[in-house]
């Protein structure tokens, strides 16, 4: 409880704190006794938010929205991974990207082998002479691709 917070309160109540509503007593006791107050602890921040709400007429949706940034500023977890990424869209999204990364670089290595074969089947169909250093004769003499 702030020095705020206890003249409002003082002025709203009464000057005997003894007869002062439970939480608010036990949070201005506290405070004339000097002991660490709710600031201290976000849990009875919390609390002290909560019981406003049901003793005081106030607006509702501007203490809704406080309720819940307290709530949203203690559940911040530091974490590697995203949160959508944790999440069944995310991770059908990454599963897709990565059946796509596995099928483009599975014809990459499909194209890679496949020149070598290409290049000795060519050289077949042409009547040029094979050798074991992939197809790097074929249709060496002119001579030899009119003679089909």
């Amino acid at each position: 409880m702030t020095r705020d917070e206890f003249e409002r309160n003082r002025r709203r109540f009464g000057d005997t704190v003894e007869a002062w509503p439970a939480p608010f007593r036990q949070q201005a006791l506290a405070f004339m006794a000097g002991g660490a107050g709710p600031e201290d602890d976000p849990d009875a921040a919390l609390d002290r938010l909560v019981l406003e709400a049901t003793l005081i007429e106030g607006d509702d949706q501007a203490l809704a929205r406080k309720v819940l940034a307290r709530i949203d500023s203690g559940s911040t977890r530091s974490s590697l991974l995203p949160r959508f990424l944790l999440a069944p869209a995310g991770l059908a999204a990454c599963a897709a990207a990565i059946l796509v990364a596995v099928t483009l670089a599975g014809y990459q290595a499909a194209r890679l082998q496949d020149d070598l074969q290409d290049s000795e089947l060519l050289a077949l169909a042409s009547g040029a002479r094979l050798s074991g250093n992939g197809g790097a004769d074929i249709a060496a003499d002119p001579a030899e691709e009119d003679s089909l």
